[in-house]
């Protein structure tokens, strides 16, 4: 049990650092974000922030939308006693949105699109699983931001690979329904769970590599994500945009190129764009890796709502007994 509390300690701290850290910089190009040379968690009640989305409204510490459902997405499994329900998990994402719960401030802020139009379907009575958009243009990354709770789920309970395909593949259907979308949740879920087992992060890209996804997968979709190894992606082949295929690449090139958990997050978020999401998705992993105590002090010091953190992640890992 304390190994199991340690890793969800270690990835949901992870995330909701890595989130906050990347908030000040959102939407600011690769080229803005290295200029401008963000090291602190910065917003704006610091001395310095940059001129951004969020520069006048969020202040420093703040993690946004991507952690806040993956604490609604806990507190559903905390809900049904370790069970998947997934009305349940839609309708505390809508708790989230709707009447600001599970956030760092007074209010939620950061929903995407994608989500919002899953959320309204719900509301029109659309059955859950059918919620989620199911267009290419649907395959932005929200699904694989708040992907933590069902990965763990599915690791901690040791399901084979059809059982973890789909439980996966539902779980970003109720946002998110393309196959691109439930193929990066997947992919990004067995690296999870090699370094879980290995806390090797050269062993889980390699895991991650060679896996063959095509029993589950096209080749058409896999040839998006496939088409370059870990190991051999430059910045320029990752795009400068909020497609989870480039969130999760950047994710992997973080990791890889990483020596720590600050390391990670900072190569991440100098990417560029949509840098909350690439630096609380590298952010679950780097967590694990390493260990939420090698998260920065200073960065720690400064992050909101710490207590909503562990006592959320506390009460999930308990699930597990």
């Amino acid at each position: 049990m304390k190994q199991i509390e340690k890793t969800v300690l270690g990835a949901l701290f992870g995330q909701a650092a890595g989130d906050a850290f990347g908030v000040p910089v959102e939407f600011m190009s690769r080229k803005e974000v290295k200029e401008y040379g963000l090291y602190e968690m910065e917003g704006m009640d610091t001395k310095r922030h940059p001129e951004s989305r969020w520069s006048d409204l969020i202040p420093a510490g703040s993690w946004s939308d991507d952690t806040s459902m993956t604490i609604a997405s806990m507190s559903s499994f905390i809900a049904c006693n370790g069970e998947i329900n997934y009305d349940s998990q839609m309708k505390h994402f809508i708790k989230w949105w709707e009447a600001g719960y599970y956030c760092c401030l007074n209010f939620p802020f950061g929903l995407g699109g994608t989500i919002d139009r899953a959320m309204q379907r719900y509301h029109m009575n659309t059955p859950v699983l059918d919620c989620g958009g199911k267009g290419f243009r649907d395959n932005g990354n929200g699904a694989l931001m708040r992907i933590l709770p069902f990965s763990l789920y599915c690791i901690f309970h040791d399901l084979d690979m059809d059982e973890t395909v789909k439980i996966i593949s539902d779980a970003s259907s109720i946002t998110h329904g393309h196959a691109i979308s439930k193929m990066s949740c997947f992919i990004w879920t067995e690296f999870l769970r090699s370094l879980v087992q290995t806390k090797n992060v050269e062993e889980a890209i390699t895991y991650a590599e060679n896996t063959d996804y095509s029993k589950w997968f096209n080749e058409k979709e896999l040839s998006f994500v496939t088409e370059k190894r870990i190991r051999e992606l430059n910045e320029e082949d990752i795009g400068e945009t909020g497609y989870v295929v480039d969130t999760l690449k950047t994710a992997f090139y973080s990791m890889y190129h990483g020596h720590d958990y600050a390391s990670s997050i900072q190569i991440a978020v100098n990417l560029g764009y949509d840098t909350d999401t690439s630096a609380a998705v590298t952010g679950m992993a780097a967590g694990i890796l390493y260990g939420r105590e090698n998260i920065p002090e200073a960065w720690m010091k400064m992050l909101r709502s710490k207590e909503l953190l562990e006592k959320t992640g506390r009460e999930f890992a308990r699930t597990f007994i």
